[in-house]
């Protein structure tokens, strides 16, 4: 007479066998924003790529005044070219009535619509994982809310995903020192912040988001910088050849010399360009780019020339903009910076084609995944 299995253990070894024979789906949570959401789908179409028996489940929150682009053919055909990419929507939810409107106020909303979906992604995974092996959260960084939520609740390994460069996010992770260094907003300041091993810039000049302590989205990105930092790793919109030195000063741990530095994929650049431009990826992936810009474009990639700055002025004239363009078309320097452009676009190229440093780190965050 057979020996049966003791109950804990059979039941043990029946939901073993289910999880191992579940497909398994990486989980993407992109920002509702355009830019970031259509950014996330192109990560998105880059795993299953180069993973093909592995699929990808996007989960997608809408703002309240934005309907999601549903018509839209670049979402319209997906099932069709990309059907290993699956797109689930969370209940929308309301933001709280605002009675004073700012451009701060719109970023800080944001952070603020993931927060208020937590429980909705929340019930979404466990669903999902009824059918899924999750072998991976990936979070855009406006969704940081999501981290220790989900992180308390779900044994998955959480990314971060930033849809800007390299230079972006070294201004970005610096903020926590930053924010011991200085009492008062960088906007009341008049300094220079060193950022170390990339260029100097003055405090003024620093991101609108994070110049102003008084301002709820100052520890919205103060917070999220923190968390990044505590992922199991970072995926960054951009390609070792166009950032070398932001991306070394990241990994040498020059940001937050108190903080370990987690792994950093660095797959693009992830851009979406429409089939009727002759545009090419680079200059649209240039485009992506932050406002304020200008110290990142002019001084550190040597790809842009700097208008002229009257002081009290913020708009640009027409003769101001007309000699800038004259500038860069009859000039020694104009003509060094179409060159830099060209010779990025092709390194742009070469880094997204087989056996580039793109192509490897996404070999590389694929079999992250695997080890989970």
């Amino acid at each position: 007479m057979p020996i049966s299995q003791p109950p804990s253990l059979f039941r043990w070894l029946c939901e073993k066998r289910e999880t191992t024979m579940m497909e398994d789906t990486i989980v993407l949570y992109p920002s509702p924003g355009r830019g970031h959401l259509f950014c996330m789908v192109e990560l998105g179409k880059q795993i299953v790529k180069h993973h093909p028996s592995i699929s990808v489940t996007i989960i997608i929150s809408t703002l309240p005044t934005e309907p999601f682009p549903v018509d839209d053919p670049y979402f319209s055909t997906l099932p069709t070219t990309y059907p290993s990419i699956t797109l689930l929507h969370l209940p929308k939810v309301s933001l709280p009535p605002i009675t004073s409107f700012s451009p701060l106020d719109f970023v800080a909303s944001f952070f603020e619509l993931p927060e208020l979906s937590n429980t909705n992604l929340h019930q979404t995974l466990l669903n999902l994982s009824k059918s899924f092996n999750i072998k991976a959260l990936i979070i855009d960084f406006f969704c940081s809310a999501a981290f220790e939520f989900v992180s308390s609740r779900h044994n998955i390994p959480i990314y971060f995903f930033f849809t800007s460069g390299a230079s972006g996010l070294s201004a970005f992770l610096h903020l926590p020192v930053l924010d011991k260094i200085f009492t008062k907003s960088l906007k009341d300041l008049d300094v220079i912040i060193d950022l170390h091993g990339i260029f100097n810039i003055p405090s003024k000049a620093m991101p609108a988001a994070i110049c102003d302590r008084s301002h709820k989205v100052y520890r919205y990105f103060l917070d999220t910088a923190k968390l990044m930092m505590k992922s199991a790793g970072i995926v960054i919109n951009t390609s070792e050849l166009l950032e070398h030195r932001a991306l070394q000063a990241i990994q040498e741990g020059k940001c937050d010399p108190n903080e370990p530095v987690p792994p950093l994929f660095c797959v693009g650049p992830l851009v979406t360009t429409s089939e009727s431009k002759s545009e090419h990826e680079c200059l649209a992936w240039l485009d992506s780019q932050p406002s304020r810009s200008r110290y990142f474009l002019v001084d550190e990639m040597k790809v842009a020339l700097a208008l002229r700055e009257a002081e009290g002025e913020q708009f640009v004239t027409a003769p101001e903009l007309e000699e800038c363009l004259i500038e860069l078309m009859n000039s020694k320097k104009g003509e060094a910076v179409r060159e830099r452009v060209l010779k990025l676009s092709e390194d742009a190229a070469a880094a997204k084609s087989d056996g580039g440093s793109s192509c490897v780190a996404m070999a590389k965050l694929l079999d992250s995944f695997k080890k989970g």
